[in-house]
């Protein structure tokens, strides 16, 4: 019987398991190469605008980034507009050098005072229904380097420039809005309660405009008592600075304590005959129930700061001639 020999051969030698792991890989990718990379964009995008979100602050910051020249905090100047296009949006009168920066208050309703569980609520905050048309207001108090400036007083010091006037009488803010008229060519006023409460809340309705009393103004608990430099709180919505606190602010209105009752929905402007005026927004030495949004104070003869808010006014057109 001949001799007969088997040979086989050897068995495969096993991928090892980088291999077996990379070959996988290479299989799913050349699958889901497309899904993987749409996702990847998508995930992108989304980081991109987280970081941009937190760079601007808000959403209202981002909507400005994107609409005004890639600028952050809605920090744009539109110098030739004459109604604001969207809220935030900014407007500089510059006077002699030293500029008046304004914010759009857009026209809208609110509702207007507290709700009657809020806390250091006053019964002369009755909620009612406000409609008001769009203002441009200044985006801090009346500083002591513009007061200054349009009254002729002597300049303050470098260091005391950026503090806000806080100790002139309704009067004499009333003298300064028609200066500071005739240099900018622009009705200046006064802003109304309404028009206050308005630009403060800027779409909020909590007792203060951020919701942090601490992170939005000077108050008796953080003021160390004494007045502070504007901005250098946070702002609200509409990149408004120091409704609260720091220095109480002036309204065109007077003061009833019935008013909210009987005002007019439509651009209230306050009783006709009132031996107070109204103040708003409370001082460094208040309590923080006395500078809540709703709060509304009243003086006669008194004294507190302001800031101020310009009205378009159309220009007649010229009649031609007939020849």
């Amino acid at each position: 019987m001949p001799n007969v020999q088997f040979h086989t051969d050897p068995a495969p030698e096993k991928p090892s398991l980088l291999k077996r792991f990379g070959a996988e890989l290479s299989y799913f990718w050349k699958r889901q190469r497309d899904a993987v990379l749409g996702w990847s964009i998508l995930l992108l995008l989304f980081l991109s605008f987280l970081g941009l979100w937190s760079w601007c602050g808000s959403l209202t910051g981002v909507y400005h980034f994107f609409r005004n020249g890639f600028s952050r905090d809605g920090d744009f100047v539109q110098k030739t507009v004459r109604h604001g296009e969207m809220y935030g949006q900014k407007r500089v009168f510059d006077v002699e050098g030293v500029e008046f920066v304004f914010r759009w208050c857009p026209s809208g309703n609110f509702r207007m005072g507290s709700p009657e569980k809020e806390q250091g609520r006053d019964p002369d905050e009755a909620l009612h229904r406000v409609k008001l048309t769009g203002f441009w207001v200044l985006e801090t108090e009346v500083t002591r380097e513009m007061w200054a400036l349009v009254m002729g007083t002597d300049p303050p010091d470098e260091k005391e420039k950026l503090l806000p006037v806080a100790d002139v009488s309704w009067d004499q803010a009333m003298e300064f809005c028609e200066k500071l008229g005739r240099k900018i060519q622009y009705r200046v006023q006064l802003p109304t309660e309404a028009q206050w409460e308005y630009a403060c809340r800027a779409g909020s309705e909590r007792p203060f405009c951020g919701g942090d009393l601490d992170q939005m103004g000077w108050y008796e608990k953080n003021s160390r008592g004494r007045l502070h430099p504007v901005k250098k709180r946070r702002h609200n919505a509409w990149f408004l600075y120091d409704f609260h606190g720091n220095a109480a602010e002036w309204c065109r209105d007077g003061y009833d304590v019935d008013y909210y009752a009987k005002s007019p929905e439509e651009n209230p402007t306050g009783p006709y005959f009132s031996n107070k005026k109204v103040v708003r927004g409370g001082d460094f030495a208040s309590p923080a129930s006395k500078c809540r949004a709703a709060e509304r104070g009243a003086s006669h003869g008194g004294e507190a700061g302001f800031r101020v808010v310009v009205e378009y006014v159309k220009p007649k057109k010229e009649k031609t001639p007939r020849v």
